[in-house]
């Protein structure tokens, strides 16, 4: 399943999945579990049990196309044109 990191409040990280189910951890829960400090729209590779996440990993490649879709989703809908 995938995580994104939706937002950080304080001392705790927001999670959402696909199906913007929401999971809460505190910053040193998901420091330790993912072996990196949160950052918002990184994208993570999970297990996850109920609403308890077994294991997470930063997934690089993901966040990469993800944020690559979002941004042509925004240049499509302002009308700026794809540079070459």
């Amino acid at each position: 399943m995938w995580l994104c990191v939706d937002r950080i409040e304080e001392d705790t990280v927001i999670l959402l999945d696909d199906g913007e189910t929401s999971y809460a951890l505190s910053r040193a829960a998901y420091t330790a579990l993912v072996g990196r400090e949160p950052a918002e729209s990184d994208i993570l590779a999970a297990e996850v049990e109920g609403m308890r996440i077994l294991t997470a990993a930063y997934d690089g490649v993901e966040t990469a196309a993800r944020r690559e879709a979002a941004r042509k989703r925004l240049n499509r809908l302002f009308g700026r044109s794809e540079k070459p």
